[in-house]
């Protein structure tokens, strides 16, 4: 018989009943796919990323369930951070043996560099989890706590909006509480506690695409509106730390940390580690920054500190703790070790600095022998070791589709709680959670090992808060302009995303013309052919061994084939694909969920295509040229979207110069090659030049069937109307560089200059031959074009992204 709240969520399903609930399934995992949710396995040898797991019903807490929860976080959020003031304050808690020195100063989280400091904003926890089980009767036990990064609160976020649409009806009957206003609070209580005079700049700092949370550090900074920086973007100066942008630095008065603390400060704490800003901890220490959490928590993560903490509740709060924590001993101390060794068949083995959750045995599973070798562990390094009492976990009601039938599967699980700081110590409790479940071969709630994850229905009897993160204080009148300053590191990668996109859009293509060239009807013509070889060269299609078409066209084209998806032993379509994927993860938060999508899409169809046309040695051109033509439309989504889908701030105006200056190198390189091997000249060739540039049917909508040079000049480096000639590439580029380093109108600056003037060009001159037959004038200009690309992309890099070009400086310190 299910509880009350259980039968009035089943009683929402509406006619179709249980019957449904396939359908929602697939509309989930859908969901899943479309919105990008990923969490990274490390150990996953198909990749690093998979799509989140999220089951199809929701984790149900009754009122008076959720108030007993609420009250017990409270007070542990507000023990801990006492515990953490006094341990890096006057630490009355180790001289009065209170806490054992070894389990804080033994501790490698313990950061000696904060002893003294009082944190900006007087706080030194920001945002705490806490991990939890219900017993049989009802009652939460606390099983772990998390302060260094604890991550969720952006995984719970997507797994509220698809489970609540999924169950509309049974969502707003059951009066479920909502979750931005905690959000709200969290972002309000940062900027009120920043050491800023003025509006504070707040980060979100990510260890970078690799993490294995790292959908979540760029989801969470888009809906706090929160600037997402990895190590790299930030610097100190003069004590001070600021964020490089485009611009120069601009200081930064917040920090959300989603990195542990040891990788924070390669200059004081780990001096290997990429991750971190160097003098970071200098800045604390001189309180012109706040850091959520503050530097130092990590020992308040080891299991072992949960046996102690009833006796801190008593003497730091004069009260009794209203949450559990499970029975917990630290062997360090002989009557615990004593005390613990003949039950640890019936407990649970963790290390005492390893974090919470990291490396635990479970003693039910251990045998005779097992559990003695555990003992003679436990005695040799008994401050290592903690032991904790078992509990099995409570289960929710998962729903099973498979050939056994459809059903109700109950699956064991455990519940994330958090809690956030809304002002100077004062904390709320985010009414709802991250619900982990269990695999079904497994107790453990552990996402890298297959678990999944639930939404947290947490219900009232009041009303519903509506509150949005949407602030309505001023009329959209008085809202001044704000541009979005784009970091170094985002502004790099957006770059290369352009050229990465034109770059697999025009090697895509070229193979195209290539295969179509090598079946056709011009398959015998030698210019043709021996220009498209040298163009495969150049593209990185083929390898420089490769005999050329012209030698040997069967070998030739195979080779290309089999080059198209391999990115180990060749740059061609698949390697610049795939580094297009890479450069658009680095800036995800900066891409709709839409353009992401496409980019994922066309990965995915086009490897496996691949595989597809290299299996059992068959390398058929003309499934080749069916998958090529699926990543024409799929880049022409792309270059769609970045067009029209993304602001034009400065960002976005070095990726638009990244994919003309590619493009301009490309034309420019591919026109002067048609010249040399006389493919121009060819019939074939000059209807292959004009399909290459995209033209074709603009050139014999305007001059039919005439093959002559002029009018393909005309069109294809002329014609400023044309956004696939060369006129319309460099002026566009001058133009992107002139906006960027805010010119004057009419004003080129001296870093455009690089680009060929199209206004300067002659259509006379180009078509004039030297003594010898050559179009010297044109190939000149060509040349310029392709030397002012290779020069260009130097000369962006040097100024805008490791800023060595010029002399930076720092707005609004």
């Amino acid at each position: 018989m299910p509880s009350p709240p259980w039968a009035r969520f089943f009683e929402n399903l509406g006619h179709d009943g249980f019957i449904d609930l396939n359908r929602r399934t697939v509309n989930l995992e859908r969901q899943v796919r479309d919105n990008g949710i990923t969490y990274n396995v490390y150990a996953d040898a198909n990749g690093p990323q998979r799509p989140w797991s999220l089951d199809l019903f929701p984790l149900i807490i009754t009122p008076e369930s959720w108030q007993q929860i609420e009250a017990g976080v409270l007070q542990r959020v507000q023990l801990l951070d006492r515990i953490m003031a006094d341990v890096y304050g006057p630490q009355q808690l180790l001289a009065r043996n209170l806490l054992p020195p070894a389990l804080v100063q033994g501790h490698p989280g313990y950061l000696r560099a904060m002893h003294g400091v009082t944190p900006a904003g007087g706080a030194h926890l920001h945002i705490a989890a806490f991990d939890m089980a219900r017993d049989p009767a009802g009652n939460w036990w606390v099983i772990s706590q998390r302060t260094q990064a604890p991550s969720g609160l952006g995984y719970l976020l997507e797994n509220r909006l698809i489970t609540s649409r999924l169950f509309p009806e049974a969502f707003r009957d059951l009066k479920v509480q909502r979750l931005a206003a905690t959000y709200r609070a969290l972002v309000d209580g940062l900027r009120a506690m920043c050491p800023a005079d003025s509006e504070p700049r707040i980060v979100l700092l990510t260890p970078g695409p690799y993490n294995e949370t790292y959908f979540e550090h760029a989801y969470l900074a888009r809906y706090l509106g929160l600037t997402l920086v990895e190590g790299s973007d930030l610097t100190v100066r003069d004590q001070r730390l600021y964020l490089k942008t485009l611009q120069g630095l601009e200081p930064v008065h917040g920090i959300l940390k989603r990195l542990d603390d040891e990788f924070l400060d390669p200059l004081e704490l780990r001096s290997d580690s990429r991750l971190g800003v160097p003098g970071l901890l200098q800045a604390i220490r001189a309180g012109n920054v706040l850091v959520a959490n503050a530097p130092g928590s990590a020992f308040l993560e080891s299991t072992a500190l949960l046996g102690f903490l009833p006796a801190l509740s008593r003497h730091l709060l004069g009260e009794e703790l209203k949450m559990p924590s499970l029975a917990t001993w630290w062997c360090g101390e002989r009557a615990a070790l004593e005390a613990v060794l003949p039950q640890l068949a019936g407990s649970v083995i963790k290390p005492t600095y390893g974090g919470a959750g990291s490396g635990a045995t479970l003693g039910k599973y251990l045998s005779r022998r097992e559990l003695d070798e555990w003992a003679g562990r436990i005695v040799r390094e008994s401050e290592d070791h903690t032991v904790q009492a078992y509990l099995p976990l409570s289960q929710m009601p998962t729903w099973k589709h498979g050939p056994e039938g459809d059903h109700i599967v109950p699956r064991s699980m455990m519940l994330r709680v958090f809690a956030v700081s809304d002002g100077v110590r004062s904390w709320r409790v985010l009414p709802g959670g991250l619900t982990r479940i269990a695999s079904a071969a497994l107790e453990i709630t552990s996402m890298q090992r297959g678990g999944s994850s639930a939404d947290t229905w947490v219900l009232t009897h009041g009303e519903v808060d509506a509150t949005s993160l949407l602030h309505y204080e001023q009329p959209a009148v008085d809202i001044a302009h704000r541009s979005r300053s784009a970091t170094s590191r985002a502004a790099e990668n957006l770059f290369w995303l352009g050229r990465y996109t034109e770059r697999t859009e025009n090697t895509a293509r070229l193979a195209r013309l290539i295969l179509e060239s090598l079946n056709g009807e011009d398959q015998t013509s030698q210019p043709l052919l021996a220009w498209l070889s040298e163009m495969a060269v150049a593209g990185a299609l083929v390898l420089p061994a490769v005999p050329p078409a012209t030698q040997s066209r069967r070998v030739f084209e195979r080779s290309l084939i089999a080059g198209l998806g391999d990115t180990e032993d060749a740059t061609s379509v698949g390697f610049n694909l795939q580094a297009l994927r890479g450069a658009a993860s680095a800036v995800r938060e900066r891409l709709s969920q839409e353009q992401w999508n496409v980019i994922m899409r066309a990965e995915k169809e086009f490897f496996s295509g691949c595989a597809l046309v290299t299996e059992d040695g068959d390398y058929s051109s003309v499934e080749a040229l069916r998958v090529l033509e699926a990543l024409s439309g799929a880049t022409a989504a792309m270059t769609g979207a970045q067009t029209d889908r993304m602001t034009r701030d400065d960002g976005w105006r070095l990726l638009s110069s990244g994919r003309h200056l590619e493009r301009l190198g490309f034309l420019a390189a591919s026109l002067g090659w048609a010249i040399e091997t006389e493919a121009l000249f060819d019939e074939g060739g000059f209807e292959a030049v004009v399909a290459l540039f995209d033209s074709t049917i603009t050139f014999h909508a305007q001059y039919q069937q005439r093959h002559d040079i002029p009018a393909l000049l005309d069109l294809l480096v002329l014609d400023r109307d044309n956004p696939r000639s060369l006129g319309w590439v460099a002026q566009t580029l001058r133009g992107r560089l002139a906006k960027l380093a805010g010119s004057a109108a009419g004003e080129v600056p001296d870093i455009a200059l690089t680009v060929p003037d199209p206004r300067q060009w002659s259509l006379q001159a180009m078509c004039e031959r030297d003594a010898d037959g050559k179009y010297t004038v044109l190939l000149d200009l060509l040349q310029q074009c392709t030397d002012a690309a290779y020069k260009l992309s130097d000369d962006l890099g040097a100024r805008y992204f490791t800023h060595s070009g010029d002399a930076r400086h720092s707005v609004g310190a």
